[in-house]
């Protein structure tokens, strides 16, 4: 049950405040997590936004066919949905095209070029892609289509020949914050663009209502929640309490999501079923549901995204389950980094295999899938400090196509050089990691006291939300913790449920993927408990909750 061998517990001892070690620990001051709104920067900052904003306005006032080509993923349909909002509401002539993982994979390309000009397309706008586009964007300029790119990833050793890139990662853009997702770069376009068509307090309502897009992309691209983004999403998050879209409702209520939303309610219940739909099915779905114009069809696509959650689940477990076995047959953790390959693996759950992988062994992992039979494709997820697209990189010659970022990125390759591109990546990542960069390793806040376990300490940590990378929510440990209470919940028993006893508090506990561990536990154990602090509501109840992170034996 004991998963880090270290708990690093950066503030030990006794403490006053808990906001001030939270605050300590992260190097961090008040101003840098303010959410005030005089902390955004202007739109105009970014390179080519002038340029690319009077493009599109130009397409919107001569009636031009816009395209809007966004991605599969929740930052690229958020995206998507945020730019047509806006182009709907000034009766721009636009459409949507969505990109299908399996016959398309990621990004433009030149199919997708003809498609649009055989729709009378003459101008393409890209959401969360097109920075790599390159013989796309040349094929579209080239028979006069303008494209204008907005895209968040980091550019290649050049940038693609289009009308404007909007990018605020382009090495020539002096944009101050870097960090945003697609879906924030989109709204600053829409900030932009809607000068020039709104004026006082509709633009200003207008823009507001489209923030809870930005929350949802944000929060489910793992965005770091710093800086605009904290400011962005935390008002989204607001808006997504009391939307009026009825996809979202839809979607909230299949769900099961009522009251405070936060980074919880769409990192595990809202984003994973609109990433289902380009996952598992077509992305249009997704983006339909966003779009939807009346409670009967918003319900319709929500039960259709909720009934792909369910296969998308039943896909990963049944892959995890075939990954592990390969693992643990065939030795593979003894290298640095796991590589694990499926032959009927759904491309749509590599990634998360890849991800539990890593959570299980803390070594970096790439996922295989050999569904494509001419080409694999793979998805990695890194630990340890490793860079996997570098290292993906330094192995490129047996590549097709790869992109990505320093901990998570994705490839393919012809089958025939499977075992030259396995042996070259082990090998890096040999060279590059040590056995210490590799030991489980949990970083915790403090110690609390039993009597600080409290809707009170939720409470005064809310200020720092919303949470997410680079903004962490505050982990704490218990020592001598009593199990009163021992159960299950959730399909196939996967959860452990607890109560929990320390000092004169009492308190709930679960566990999540950890119900297996309730062969290993008994009531009366007493244990030192690593966690985040949360509220929970249900039935119109409200409760503390601890999250578990890990649980060991108490000393004495």
């Amino acid at each position: 049950m004991h998963r880090y061998p270290i708990w690093n517990i950066k503030h030990p001892g006794s403490y006053e405040s808990i906001p001030d070690v939270y605050l300590s620990n992260r190097n961090l001051t008040l101003q840098q997590i303010d959410n005030s709104a005089e902390h955004l920067h202007s739109p105009d900052l970014m390179k080519d936004m002038d340029r690319g904003v009077t493009r599109i306005e130009k397409a919107i006032r001569s009636g031009e066919r816009i395209t809007v080509f966004g991605d599969y993923d929740v930052d690229g349909v958020t995206s998507t949905a945020l730019l047509l909002d806006f182009l709907d509401a000034v009766s721009a002539n636009a459409q949507p095209l969505l990109p299908d993982r399996y016959r398309d994979g990621y990004g433009m390309k030149a199919a997708t070029v003809e498609k649009a000009i055989a729709d009378g397309t003459s101008l393409i706008i890209t959401a969360d892609n097109g920075i790599s586009a390159f013989d796309a964007i040349e094929k579209a300029q080239g028979v006069g289509v303008d494209v204008v790119v907005i895209d968040h990833h980091h550019p290649q050793d050049h940038l693609p020949a289009a009308h404007a890139v909007i990018n605020p990662n382009r090495p020539d853009c002096e944009y101050p914050f870097k960090g945003l997702a697609a879906v924030g770069v989109c709204f600053k376009v829409v900030q932009c663009l809607s000068e020039r068509f709104m004026q006082g307090d509709d633009r200003r309502k207008y823009l507001n209502s489209i923030l809870e897009y930005v929350a949802l992309g944000t929060v489910a691209d793992m965005a770091p929640m710093m800086g605009e983004n904290r400011i962005l999403t935390r008002r989204g998050m607001q808006v997504l309490e009391n939307t009026e879209r009825h996809g979202i409702r839809a979607l909230k209520a299949i769900s099961r999501t009522k009251g405070k939303i936060d980074s919880t309610s769409i990192g595990f219940f809202l984003g994973p079923r609109i990433n289902s739909a380009g996952r598992i099915g077509q992305a249009d779905l997704a983006l339909d549901l966003l779009r939807a114009d009346n409670p009967g069809d918003a319900a319709r696509y929500a039960d259709q995204l909720n009934d792909l959650n369910l296969e998308r689940q039943d896909l990963q477990s049944k892959g995890i389950e075939d990954a592990e076995h390969q693992v643990a047959e065939q030795g593979l953790a003894d290298h640095r980094l796991v590589l694990v390959k499926g032959d009927d693996w759904h491309l749509g759950v590599i990634g998360l295999i890849a991800g539990r992988l890593k959570e299980r062994y803390n070594q970096p992992v790439i996922a295989i899938s050999g569904t494509k039979k001419d080409l694999l494709v793979a998805s990695a997820r890194s630990a340890g400090g490793y860079n996997i697209v570098e290292g993906i990189f330094r192995a490129s010659s047996h590549l097709t196509e790869y992109g990505g970022h320093a901990d998570a990125a994705g490839f393919s390759m012809h089958p025939q050089n499977l075992d030259a591109f396995r042996e070259q990546i082990i090998a890096d990542a040999a060279d590059r990691l040590s056995d210490a960069d590799l030991t489980p390793k949990l970083d915790l806040d403090l110690t609390l006291r039993p009597e600080d376990i409290s809707f009170k300490t939720v409470e005064e940590l809310e200020a720092f939300a919303p949470f997410g990378q680079q903004n962490e929510p505050p982990k704490f440990s218990a020592v001598q913790c009593s199990l009163d209470r021992i159960d299950t919940v959730g399909q196939d028993a996967a959860h452990l449920k607890m109560q929990i006893q320390t000092g004169k508090t009492r308190v709930e506990a679960i566990w999540w993927r950890e119900g297996k561990l309730i062969y290993e536990l008994n009531r009366g154990d007493v244990v030192d408990l690593a966690f985040t602090l949360e509220t929970r509501e249900w039935n119109g109840r409200t409760s503390l909750q601890m999250v578990l992170k890990d649980m060991r034996p108490s000393l004495n």
